[in-house]
């Protein structure tokens, strides 16, 4: 026998399993990254995507290309570099990509801060200026991203509340057990920091 156990994914969703999950609306905190760069920078940004293929990822990619697409540029110009979702593998890759001259574009969306902080390192050693010759926003604003030189411009999730949001959830289910799944969406923030 089966004993009923309350549940609240936390940033995961499964779209074949009804169950309860707290995320982070990634369309939307991509959407205000990317408009917030092409009013900054008035040109068409790139995008500084992860090698790795996960959810969080593919909704951020939507949000990018639909600010895109709602400013009337169109989504094939766009520069897209897939860059590996870490410090250490970002920066490697993009001093590849330096090295191989490929085209730069003059802002760019990162999919997280690490990837941000990474090409960032690697773009200024090569002597770029952020945000002069290439501005960057990342999303997570991870605690990093403060300390950097210039500090980075990000997306803010909310982790506090989407935590306390999963905790009610759970004591709410404890408390009236069989209520129907529920996907509670967080939104972000940007954050403006010197990268832009």
């Amino acid at each position: 026998m089966l004993i009923p156990i309350p549940v609240v994914l936390l940033d995961a969703y499964f779209e074949t399993v009804p169950c309860n999950c707290v995320l982070i609306n990634n369309v939307q905190g991509a959407y205000l990254a990317a408009r917030h760069l092409i009013r900054s920078c008035k040109t068409q940004p790139g995008y500084l995507r992860s090698s790795y293929q996960i959810s969080n990822f593919a909704e951020r990619s939507s949000g990018f290309y639909k600010a895109i697409r709602a400013s009337g540029m169109s989504s094939s110009r766009s520069i897209v570099h897939s860059l590996t979702p870490s410090m250490e593998g970002a920066y490697a890759d993009m001093l590849e990509i330096i090295k191989n001259e490929e085209e730069l574009a003059s802002c760019y969306f990162a999919d997280n801060d690490l990837i941000a902080v990474g090409a960032i390192k690697a773009l200024k050693e090569n002597g770029y200026r952020i945000p002069q010759d290439i501005g960057i926003v990342g999303f997570d604003n991870l605690p990093l991203g403060s300390v950097i030189e210039p500090a980075l411009t990000t997306i803010h999730v909310p982790k506090q509340y989407m935590g306390e949001a999963a905790a009610q959830k759970l004591i709410d289910l404890l408390h009236t057990p069989g209520q129907p799944p529920t996907k509670t969406e967080v939104s972000t923030m940007l954050v403006k920091r010197g990268t832009v």
